[in-house]
């Protein structure tokens, strides 16, 4: 029987954070004593290391949360975790350059006729893109790629669950499926396409490109302005693609639809 792997942390173990915050000095004290966008002017590297010292490290656990936070959202909502990246940078940049920008004219007042806002901004972007896309690549994509479980079928095997009219629905977690059923859930090795073909005669329909959902696994649905998900028995909601809500009024599937 397969095994099934332990969720990471959301927002990541302490071990990942203190190699996290390790780099985040090292850069720091490099930028210090280099003195990018015009800094190494600014006074000694004596001032210069700690403010970037403890510009990269705010920086840090700022864009690491929100990196991890928005890459199980769009895990969630079924679409591409690149597509949080956006948002997060330009967000995040204003919520830390704001108070960065009072601290910098604090220690150096010249800054403020120097540096308008929008440029300072633009700097804050320039600085945090790298920073968001490292975590993307290294922890973000790391935590939503499941370890491979031991007992996992290989890509060709047949569904090997003993009973398919208990399986409530499947949902892709990179190059895994997670089959859930009245007993529990685990991963099976493959594509979507490839587990689905095993659950001939469970009445179901694939309602993402990301998931597969049996009938009798819905007990509502809710829909959040143009957007429809089907509530599922233990709590979990389903996205509807638009592409599949023809498919799906026409089976029938959506006569009890009701505003989120």
């Amino acid at each position: 029987m397969a095994a099934t792997a332990p969720k990471a942390p959301i927002l990541g173990t302490v071990r990942e954070w203190a190699i996290d915050l390790a780099v985040g000095v090292a850069i720091g004290v490099l930028l210090g004593l280099m003195g990018p966008f015009g800094n190494f002017f600014n006074g000694g590297a004596g001032v210069r290391i700690p403010y970037w010292v403890g510009s990269i490290t705010c920086g840090m656990i700022l864009f690491g949360c929100l990196a991890r936070v928005g890459g199980a959202a769009a895990r969630r909502l079924g679409v591409p975790e690149w597509a949080a990246l956006p948002p997060i940078i330009l967000v995040g940049s204003v919520i830390q350059g704001a108070p960065l920008r009072v601290v910098a004219i604090a220690l150096w007042p010249g800054i403020a006729r120097a540096v308008p806002p929008l440029e300072w901004y633009g700097q804050c972007v320039a600085i945090s893109t790298p920073i968001v896309l490292a975590y993307y690549f290294i922890r973000v994509r790391h935590a939503a790629r499941p370890s491979a479980p031991e007992g996992l079928a290989p890509v060709d095997a047949p569904l090997p669950a003993a009973d398919p009219g208990a399986v409530l629905y499947l949902r892709m977690e990179d190059h895994y499926v997670r089959i859930r059923t009245e007993h529990g859930s685990r991963l099976e090795m493959g594509p979507l396409a490839r587990v689905t073909a095993g659950l001939g005669g469970v009445e179901g329909l694939r309602t993402h490109r990301s998931w597969w959902v049996a009938r009798r696994a819905i007990v509502g649905v809710e829909r959040d302005g143009r957007n429809l998900r089907l509530k599922l028995v233990d709590g979990e909601t389903a996205p509807v693609s638009r592409a599949s809500v023809a498919k799906l009024r026409a089976a029938g599937w959506l006569a009890e639809e009701t505003a989120a």
